[in-house]
């Protein structure tokens, strides 16, 4: 079942993979929510790797892993690292991770094939509660 969080979450991937079909049409597209301080969000950038190689992978790969550990490190009552209150945010972040990742890579792969991409580009987004 998914949360609000999560919905959000998905919502935004979608959208910002949606963005050039939009692109040219003018008409904005106007994203609405309630801020929720439960919520906790890092952006990971990658702008500075390249993704279409091995080590760019594994930079990412490094990056997203310390991003999960940030989120999901501290509850609201403190430290949870040996709780299993930190494997299960840190199994919800990297689910949700996981295929920004892909896509990322695929974006990367697919411009050093063809010097372009139908792919936006975006930073991965992990947000939990």
């Amino acid at each position: 079942m998914f949360d609000r969080a999560k919905k959000l979450a998905v919502a935004s991937t979608i959208l910002l993979a949606a963005g050039p079909a939009f692109a040219g049409q003018g008409q904005p597209v106007v994203v609405y929510g309630e801020p929720d301080e439960n919520i906790r969000t890092v952006h990971v950038s990658y702008a500075d790797l390249d993704l279409a190689t091995p080590k760019g992978e594994r930079q990412l790969n490094g990056r997203v892993s310390g991003a999960v550990k940030n989120v999901c490190l501290f509850g609201a009552d403190g430290p949870r690292l040996q709780s299993d209150g930190y494997y299960d945010c840190a199994g919800e972040a990297w689910t949700s991770a996981t295929p920004q990742m892909a896509q990322a890579i695929a974006r990367a792969h697919e411009l050093a094939l063809n010097g372009k991409t139908s792919i936006a580009a975006a930073a991965i987004t992990i947000s939990v509660r």
